[in-house]
């Protein structure tokens, strides 16, 4: 999604505060300034179960890019720092509370993987 610059009327981008053009202030709502925050927040998910997150958040160029082991970690970090604001913007959702629901899944996912892989490894080096 994006908004209009009321100064300049170029093409702001829905989580940006200022316009790149002209660098006007835009103006957000209390609801707006929330989704953008959301937005520009890093993902645990992605962080910590990198393809399974890109793939859920349905950036599937990054989830083939993520499987070739050096380009993995780029992955990872556009994930972890960008991943939000792209699958906003390029996932498709039908509405914020999907998008926003889906996001918190997938972060409890990456957050249950790597308790599971940690148990799995106690169990086996102690048991």
């Amino acid at each position: 999604m994006t908004r209009v610059c009321t100064s300049c009327r170029k093409e702001v981008e829905d989580w940006n505060e200022r316009c790149k053009g002209c660098g006007f202030t835009l103006e957000l709502v209390p609801d707006d300034r929330h989704k953008a925050r959301y937005l520009r927040g890093p993902s645990l998910g992605a962080l910590l179960w990198t393809q399974g997150w890109t793939f859920g958040a349905r950036l599937y160029v990054w989830f083939l890019i993520s499987l070739i082991p050096v380009f993995g970690l780029v992955a990872l970090f556009v994930g972890l720092f960008f991943g939000r604001r792209l699958s906003w913007k390029y996932g498709g959702w039908s509405d914020w509370e999907e998008y926003v629901a889906r996001m918190r899944l997938m972060d409890m996912i990456g957050v249950v993987w790597i308790v599971l892989l940690g148990a799995i490894y106690l169990y086996a080096r102690f048991f």
